[in-house]
């Protein structure tokens, strides 16, 4: 749950700095990205949704090993 919650604040977080950044860009430099003004914000936060979720299931994913019980079954 707090996992959750932390990554609401760093979306949120991260949807207001995309937004600040798109106002220093020019059209041109949106457009080599492959992005225009209308679709930045939420293709940088997709991205950041999709990381983090991956970084999620990598971290569920393992398993603790005791080093002294290996091998003890």
């Amino acid at each position: 749950m707090f996992r959750s919650f932390f990554n609401a604040l760093i979306v949120a977080r991260q949807a207001t700095a995309a937004r600040r950044v798109v106002d220093f860009m020019s059209d041109s430099q949106l457009k080599d990205m492959g992005y225009d003004r209308s679709t930045f914000v939420e293709g940088i936060t997709i991205k950041l949704i999709v990381e983090l979720d991956a970084q999620s299931n990598a971290a569920q994913n393992s398993v603790p090993v005791n080093a002294n019980l290996v091998g003890a079954l």
